[in-house]
């Protein structure tokens, strides 16, 4: 913790967000679970990242038991069930999160392992089966290490931990990585309150960039324990997003966040682990969110309807 206030004291700058300009409405949902051709694969689960990219969806599994192998799906723009894509990714165990780089044919994605200390990596990945790591991170608590990523049209690659890297401390780790460049260029900390939901467990499930150069987050906490299924999702928005600067990568800066405004009408949202921007509906914008059931491994005697859910919940995007 002390290391975290010598840099803040030395290096702080602090970004204002400004008030948002959408507000998001309920357009439909459905659980993928449900799906006959889905059921019965029994690699399909546990999803942790989804993209939606030149009319094409992709989502990733954070791997089952026990090698926790992930696997890659690809859905065609209509979502038919009977005709997705698998792989198996090879050497990457834990994904956590997904962006498809169509300029380079290439997946971007963020592992997580470890047990009493979490460890990972983000990998560059093609549909070859190569899998070429271009970072590498360690020392957060157990399975909270980076979570979010987000692709931006200037070639940077966003990145945001799960929890803050010391439990003690008030902020969640954010980064931007030139992939020109093959550096860091933007350190951050994105402000986090733990206990939102009453339980100690909240954080940043993803990330997402919008058209406005600002950043969508999504907080997840879970209820704990007594309650498996029982989770409170936040969406944020960052609006003034720092940018790099020569000679300025160490800088630490502080981001601010405003409340994005959702409407969920009557849906119970679930352990919700991937955003990504979908098709134009009737002229609006969407925005698609994805549920992580983590294969129903904590659902045993559960009645179905109970059970937890691979729900892909679509939103418009309505201007205030």
């Amino acid at each position: 913790m002390r290391r975290y206030l010598i840099l803040l004291a030395t290096f702080l700058t602090v970004f204002q967000s400004h008030a948002q300009r959408f507000r998001l409405e309920l357009l439909r949902y459905e659980n993928l679970s449900d799906s006959p051709a889905l059921k019965e694969d029994p690699f399909f689960g546990g999803i942790s990242g989804i993209d939606y990219v030149g009319g094409n969806w992709y989502l990733i599994t954070d791997g089952r038991d026990p090698d926790r192998t992930s696997y890659l799906f690809s859905f065609d723009s209509t979502f038919q069930t009977q005709t997705y894509r698998r792989w198996a990714l090879r050497g990457v165990r834990g994904a956590e999160s997904l962006r498809y780089r169509s300029g380079e044919g290439a997946f971007y994605l963020t592992t997580e392992e470890g047990s009493g200390e979490a460890h990972g990596q983000v990998i560059r990945w093609t549909k070859d089966s190569t899998a070429i790591p271009i970072g590498s991170y360690t020392g957060f608590p157990n399975n909270k290490g980076y979570e979010g990523l987000a692709l931006a049209p200037d070639s940077l690659l966003w990145g945001a931990s799960e929890w803050p890297e010391q439990e003690q401390s008030p902020y969640a780790r954010v980064f931007a990585y030139d992939l020109r460049k093959k550096d860091t260029v933007v350190t951050a900390f994105y402000p986090l309150v733990r206990d939102a939901c009453g339980y100690p467990d909240n954080g940043i499930s993803d990330i997402l960039l919008t058209p406005e150069k600002e950043m969508i987050v999504m907080e997840r906490c879970w209820s704990g324990e007594k309650d498996k299924s029982r989770f409170t999702i936040q969406l944020y928005v960052v609006s003034a997003l720092p940018r790099p600067v020569p000679g300025e990568s160490k800088t630490a800066h502080i981001l601010a966040k405003t409340p994005l405004n959702v409407r969920w009408d009557s849906l119970r949202p679930d352990n919700l682990e991937g955003m990504t921007w979908g098709p134009v509906i009737d002229g609006h914008r969407t925005l698609v969110l994805i549920s992580d059931n983590n294969f129903n491994k904590f659902d045993a005697g559960k009645a179905s309807r109970r059970r937890q859910k691979t729900q892909l919940i679509f939103f418009k995007l309505v201007p205030i």
